[in-house]
């Protein structure tokens, strides 16, 4: 399977070798690691001594493989092992393998099939010199080889290639195209072209000019002059001043009154000129005698094929090319000499900046870390934006929302050194956004520009029964599916505010020390274990629309609280309580805390005593609300120390014996409550509300049934 001689063309790359450390000969372009979405390429630069072989199915490629002339499509899918060997000139012989794999995907489905199509069957794109390349815009891309497969691909964002319409470098240039929504990848070659094709022809004359000033007579059957001189048979080299211009004549040498005369005018030795475009590219042209042409010499063989007169060389954005380059002169199509050049085109950026955060997504639960650092030799450049305060209509975060893409940023700066950090704080209750985007410049090359982006709310979270548990964050597209996931905020935050929807199950004691919010987004329910509880601390908690409900464990004798207060604040408006005890129960345990509840509804059965609120040295206040309670001994409200302001309210007590309260050394305000009993021990000294002497109460339009 022999595949056609290279071309003419003289190939020019940065050639890297791949990773394998016996491959120091072996220049290779394609394939390359990795996942591709295409068929894969082979070029290998074989412009070299040595002859090259090669295999797709792991086999030696000696034995059973194919010879390698030029650039070929390798046909296979799947796992691919490509082996190549060199055979010197010398015998030695020098081997790599590499290892990829190919899933095709032909991208039918995408805005962007049209120029996957340009390389997916062929694996090659072809590309002349002046035209466009449009990278589509939904992708990113990367030229060359890379030069450290640890480091990171510097993929660029899509743009549209081009080279300089003088350029005549025939390369081939790997090219990486990476589709970040669907994570694929594709590689394909990039064959350059000049514009047009030079002049070819060639002047035949029965002289050779070597060394610009050297003059060697090829046919013994002609004599020659040079300028006004006699005529001679010239039998050794002469050398002539190329400062001037001079005219070889020569005619058979068997003279004849009709013999021809030819000649040919030998213009002055020209200025060789070297312009740097304003895009980078560099052009060589001859300032002189317009007769004169340039044409690119084939290292491999000495040739030269087309003339041109001008000789361009140039690389695609985000590439470079470098090397020396033989250009020979012709002047009306006959070799003068030559001259070498050397060039350094690099127009590929440097590696972008990494930005390493302790963030663990867009949004964050604390104070965020950011350390920017750029490549060693290259200037950083830092843009901030604006924080931005956002409200509560903001907080269904999403990076891709129009908010946050329409924050600007603020002019670039260049930091100092090559590491730029900083820290963002919500600073205040209200959650905030920040950005930061950062480049690297060397010379004339920018990377492109990395942003990192967050929002820092300390504050709000979402839980949802039936949200995701891999995705959960606590933000309001991810929310929690479990309420231990909570727990760290509730003793590190200063403020939570918790949404819920659906059912919550709380199966132990949880401390909280922030202050705690809990609203209904939807079939809100509490559902308490057995050892379930909230222990709120110095800090304040509210509860609105929720129902509450808790489990029983007949083997469980201690009091768990569904809430216990300590030097804390409760508020519960609108609520639903369901409570069940095993032996005894307390629904809310209170210590040096403020409580108000208004508009709830809430019962509490134990087996032998239950009691919904018991407090010591707190303040209560109970409006518009509903509460039964249901044991062998009952209690509503059991307080010591403090205040009591009750109004407007329903109280029942079901059991042997009970009270509606039991006050001890407080001041309390009891005012159109309606009492309620349903005891078997009833007697004439089981009041609806005890209170010892040093309890000062106040009762207005109460009234009492089954006391």
């Amino acid at each position: 399977m022999k595949k056609k001689l290279l071309s003419l063309f003289i190939i020019l790359s940065v050639l890297f070798v791949m990773s394998f450390p016996l491959a120091a000969e072996i220049n290779l372009l394609s394939p390359a690691e990795g996942v591709w979405s295409n068929k894969q390429m082979l070029v290998i630069d074989n412009s070299g001594d040595g002859d090259f072989f090669y295999s797709v199915d792991g086999a030696d490629p000696e034995t059973f493989g194919f010879a390698y002339d030029g650039p070929v499509l390798l046909d296979v899918s799947g796992q691919v092992q490509v082996n190549i060997t060199r055979i010197g000139s010398d015998g030695k012989k020098e081997k790599t393998s590499v290892f990829y794999n190919v899933q095709a995907d032909d991208a039918a489905k995408t805005p962007y099939h049209d120029f996957i199509q340009t390389f997916f069957d062929g694996g090659i794109l072809n590309y002349s010199a002046g035209s466009q390349l449009v990278i589509p815009e939904d992708l990113y891309f990367y030229l060359g080889v890379l030069q450290d497969k640890n480091a990171p691909e510097n993929y660029m964002p899509a743009r549209t290639l081009c080279l300089s319409s003088e350029s005549v470098l025939s390369r081939y240039i790997p090219c990486t195209i990476l589709d970040r929504n669907r994570n694929i990848k594709y590689r394909f070659i990039i064959k350059t072209y000049p514009q047009s094709a030079g002049v070819y022809s060639r002047r035949d004359v029965p002289f050779e000019i070597t060394d610009w000033e050297t003059i060697s007579f090829l046919d013994d059957n002609l004599i020659y002059k040079v300028d006004s001189e006699y005529w001679g048979l010239p039998t050794e080299p002469r050398r002539i001043d190329r400062s001037v211009s001079h005219m070889i004549s020569w005619q058979p040498l068997e003279y004849d009154a009709g013999n021809p005369i030819e000649f040919f005018v030998l213009p002055p030795k020209p200025e060789v000129i070297r312009e740097e475009e304003e895009d980078g590219s560099i052009i060589y042209s001859l300032k002189g005698d317009d007769s004169y042409a340039l044409s690119l010499r084939n290292e491999a063989d000495g040739s030269y094929s087309e003339l041109f007169s001008k000789v361009g060389i140039d690389a695609f954005y985000g590439d470079a090319v470098s090397g020396n380059l033989t250009l020979g002169v012709f002047a009306s199509s006959v070799y003068q000499g030559k001259f070498t050049v050397s060039y350094n085109i690099n127009r590929r950026p440097p590696q972008i900046p990494v930005i390493k955060t302790n963030a663990e997504g867009f949004v964050s639960r604390g104070s965020v870390d950011v350390k920017i650092t750029g490549v060693r030799g290259a200037e950083l450049y830092v843009a901030l934006s604006q924080p931005l305060t956002l409200s509560e209509s903001n907080l269904n975060y999403s990076a891709t929302d129009e908010l946050f893409k329409n924050v600007p940023l603020g002019a670039y700066k260049k930091v100092k050194g090559e590491n730029f950090s900083l820290r963002w704080a919500q600073n205040g209750l209200s959650p905030v956004y920040y950005k930061v985007s950062a480049y690297t410049k060397t010379d004339d090359n920018e990377s492109s520009p990395v942003e990192f982006a967050v929002v820092i709310d300390q504050s709000n979270y979402y839980f949802d029964a039936e949200g995701d548990p891999e995705a959960a964050d606590g933000t309001s597209l991810h929310p929690f599916t479990d309420f231990n996931q909570l727990s760290t905020a509730l003793t590190k935050q200063r403020v939570v505010k918790l949404s819920v929807k659906g059912e919550m199950q709380i199966n132990r004691a949880y401390n909280v020390s922030a202050n705690f919010e809990i609203t209904n987004n939807g079939d809100a329910r509490l559902n308490f274990g057995p050892e379930g509880s909230l222990i709120v601390k110095a800090s304040t908690f509210e509860i609105s629309d929720c129902r509450i409900h808790n489990t029983a464990d007949s083997s469980k004798k201690s009091i768990v609280p569904v809430i216990k207060l300590e030097n804390s604040v409760l508020t519960m408006k609108n609520c639903i309580i369901g409570a069940d005890f095993a032996r005894n129960g307390t629904v809310i345990d209170a210590s040096n805390a403020i409580i108000n509840i208004s508009d709830t509804m809430a019962s509490a059965n134990a087996v032998s005593y239950v009691s919904f609120i018991s407090a010591v040295k707190s303040r209560m206040s109970i409006k518009n609300s509903s509460i039964s309670t249901n044991a062998e001994t009952s209690v509503v409200i059991s307080a010591n120390g403090g205040n009591l302001n009750a109004q407007k309210n329903n109280f029942s007590v079901t059991g042997v014996s009970g009270r509606i309260a039991e006050l001890f050394g407080l001041t309390a305000v009891l005012k159109e409550n309606s009492y309620k009993a349903q005891l078997s021990n009833n007697t004439s000294k089981n009041q609806p509300v005890y209170v010892n002497n040093s309890t000062k109460l106040t009762e207005e339009k109460n009234t009492a049934q089954g006391f």
